[in-house]
């Protein structure tokens, strides 16, 4: 079966999702591009849509729920603690909200990244703006310390059983060995080691394997707070 997706030319964080997930996930498509417009026109075997739905799904949620959360940090400079919050808002209920995106869209042939979430998920934006304000007030009223328990309160209706290894770095090679797959690469930000924090809170894994000496100790640190660090 054949499925379009459209997204805005400005909205990249979306595009680069689809096109780094789509590909890993074995679903073959083609882009064409306009002056406003990024169209994928996707080629799907039977199997492949869930999968493709899900992905979907996440590039709406995660570009749009992002942008909101972020307006609370616009005015800072961005340090671990801050991207840890940012993470941990982002991914709220976000389980939740991917399975009302995918309500939406899986009976749809031709899918707009906005105009999906402009005409049929806009009522999230009232929750989004809570999140917004709870960021608001944890980095500019708080210390180090509370924003990461405050953002590991917020990760414990997501906590899975999962191990996650760091095969890789500067380049973000994250593998999950408990299910033998390659985590999802959600590229948010410029700085990679902000990535590799958010992609660790999008899975909110019980540990996080790596070799010693890979990552410097102010990010080992970081991650510590948030998840179970062993070093090989």
């Amino acid at each position: 079966m054949n499925k379009k997706v459209i997204i805005e030319k400005e909205n990249l964080i979306a595009y680069d999702y689809l096109v780094d997930n789509l590909a890993g996930s074995g679903i073959k498509f083609k882009i064409k591009q306009s002056e406003l417009f990024n169209t994928l026109f996707v080629e799907l075997d039977e199997d492949m849509c869930d999968s493709f739905f899900t992905l979907i799904a996440k590039a709406i949620i995660i570009s749009h729920k992002y942008k909101t959360i972020m307006s609370a940090f616009e005015d800072l400079e961005l340090n671990f603690a801050n991207i840890t919050c940012i993470s941990a808002l982002l991914y709220f209920d976000f389980d939740g909200e991917i399975e009302q995106a995918v309500s939406v869209i899986k009976y749809e042939d031709s899918i707009s990244i906005e105009g999906t979430f402009d005409f049929k998920l806009q009522f999230m934006r009232d929750d989004w703006e809570e999140l917004k304000s709870i960021g608001e007030v944890l980095t500019f009223s708080q210390s180090e310390e509370d924003i990461y328990n405050v953002a590991g309160f917020m990760m414990t209706n997501r906590n899975s059983s999962k191990s996650l290894f760091l095969a890789g770095y500067p380049d973000i090679l994250l593998a999950n060995v408990t299910d033998g797959l390659m985590v999802e690469h959600i590229k948010l930000y410029k700085n990679e080691d902000f990535n590799l924090i958010n992609s660790i809170i999008a899975e909110s894994p019980a540990e996080l394997i790596l070799e010693k000496n890979q990552i410097k100790q102010s990010l080992l640190d970081c991650l510590s707070h948030i998840v179970k660090v062993k070093i090989l």
